[in-house]
């Protein structure tokens, strides 16, 4: 069965434009505060690159194992919920860290922006 790639290229794109947010973010943070902020900021947004490269992999995994795309949809689905109770379990753990809460939800929220970054390049491109 043909399967459509667009998760994947999506995916990729994604992780390139978080790269960018991990890394200015994290180079703003760590100059004008301190480590615990720079930290905190890269955790964040390395938990969604992470996040989408386990996503890739189970694509990857799924379509090799030639499942109808019906069951990837649903399982991507799936993974994707389960990320939010990933997301706050994180969250309860930089808590109790040395690390600075807001600049670890700082980091989560890049997604977000990440997602709007990539739309508006995507109608530029149009």
């Amino acid at each position: 069965m043909k399967f459509d790639l667009t998760f994947p290229t999506y995916a990729a794109r994604m992780t390139r434009f978080l790269l960018v947010f991990l890394i200015v973010g994290t180079g703003i943070l760590f100059a004008w505060k301190d480590w615990t902020y720079g930290a905190a900021w890269a955790l964040g947004t390395l938990f969604h690159i992470l996040f989408y490269k386990l996503m890739v992999v189970k694509f990857n995994q799924w379509v090799k194992a030639e499942r109808e795309p019906e069951f990837i949809g649903q399982h991507l689905f799936i993974f994707t919920t389960m990320r939010f109770i990933l997301e706050i379990l994180c969250a309860l753990a930089v808590v109790f860290s040395p690390l600075d809460i807001l600049a670890f939800l700082g980091g989560l929220l890049t997604l977000p922006v990440a997602t709007l970054a990539e739309r508006v390049v995507g109608l530029i491109k149009e």
